[in-house]
């Protein structure tokens, strides 16, 4: 039960969608990207909540680009939930299968799967408005699901939930998810939530999908400087290639001089280098082992960032060149304006796309 997008556009003043791509049976897709850059519409055009100027959608080798939003049988859940204030929780779950006809005694069997996967027994006749927000994120949820989609749609139904809350709801999600095979869509401007809800990524810029792969790829690995800049994973440069070895390509950056592996193709027109964020680390680091392929960064320290579950150095290479490192939540880090020792795994190194 695949969903397939094929060149779906929609043009909007000066931003122009184009959306090509492929959600597998079961997978879950996170759609993430700036703001303004087109994810929210991109459901919309899936959804067929927004009329798609030309391509064509597939569900499960059907082509449904004509049919209207109800007919398409794919579950949307946006950022504001829309649950029905006026029916209880039962009745919200059981909407769908309402309209689609489904006997009465199903219903109920339904509804009552769905409660006790959420740990939410006895729920049916409570009211919407007596509901904690998490609560309400589950029943919303709960409610795509019950009529057995062909797609599920979600529009960043966690972002108003606070950070504890919404880890618990993610692995809920995750339950949730093995409940249905239907692919999903997840659009997030949460990187970490990315990462923990999607099977794959895929990232969007300015109306079209820049890069998409496995999440753990795509975060540690980008093959685009847009994604890499994205994600934060570490620093893109711009190099000169001088020339190619047995170990790797030659690279000249402000940095230094440095080999990168091989597998890594550049563009010879604007050669650019992904250093990831754990290639860089302070020497006396622990992951710092004998027969690495280092090379060394004198830099000064210009301040550190305490960011909750890590610690993060910023120091002034050579060219006055911004880095960031991730120190380890217990490194001591010299005042600012020290100068420190930074070591550069060059085998983690990688050209990326423009």
């Amino acid at each position: 039960m695949a969903l397939e997008v094929k060149q779906v556009t929609k043009t909007y003043g000066e931003l122009s969608i184009c959306l090509d791509l492929t959600v597998a049976e079961g997978e879950t897709l996170a759609l993430v990207g700036p703001s303004g850059c087109g994810k929210t519409t991109a459901l919309h055009l899936i959804a067929g909540l927004i009329q798609a100027e030309q391509g064509s959608l597939w569900s499960n080798g059907e082509d449904i680009s004509r049919l209207p939003p109800w007919k398409r049988h794919i579950a949307v859940v946006f950022q504001d939930l829309a649950l029905f204030p006026h029916l209880d929780v039962g009745k919200n779950i059981a909407y769908g299968l309402f309209i689609q006809g489904t006997p009465r005694a199903e219903r109920r069997q339904r509804i009552g799967d769905l409660l006790r996967l959420l740990r939410l027994r006895g729920y049916e006749k409570r009211r919407i408005a007596s509901l904690s927000g998490g609560e309400r994120q589950r029943i919303a949820i709960a409610r795509a699901l019950a009529a057995s989609p062909r797609a599920l749609l979600l529009d960043e139904p966690f972002s108003s939930l606070d950070a504890p809350l919404r880890r618990d709801i993610r692995r809920e999600f995750v339950d949730l998810r093995q409940e249905s095979r239907a692919p999903c869509i997840f659009v997030t401007h949460d990187r970490e939530e990315a990462a923990v809800l999607g099977d794959r990524i895929a990232l969007m810029a300015a109306g079209g999908i820049v890069e998409t792969g496995p999440s753990r790829e795509v975060f540690l690995f980008p093959r685009t400087a847009t994604g890499a800049r994205f994600f934060g994973a570490g620093e893109v440069l711009a190099c000169t290639i001088r020339g190619e070895s047995p170990d790797g390509t030659l690279a000249s950056t402000p940095l230094g001089d440095c080999r990168v592996p091989w597998g890594s193709a550049y563009d010879p027109k604007e050669p650019l280098l992904f250093i990831p964020r754990d290639a860089l680390v302070l020497a006396g680091d622990p992951r710092v082992h004998k027969g690495g392929a280092y090379g060394l960064i004198r830099a000064l320290v210009r301040k550190s960032i305490f960011e909750g579950e890590r610690l993060m150095l910023e120091a002034e290479g050579p060219q006055r060149t911004l880095i960031r490192v991730d120190a380890g939540l217990r490194t001591a880090i010299p005042p600012p304006g020290s100068p420190v020792t930074l070591y550069l795994d060059q085998r983690l190194l990688r050209f990326v796309k423009p």
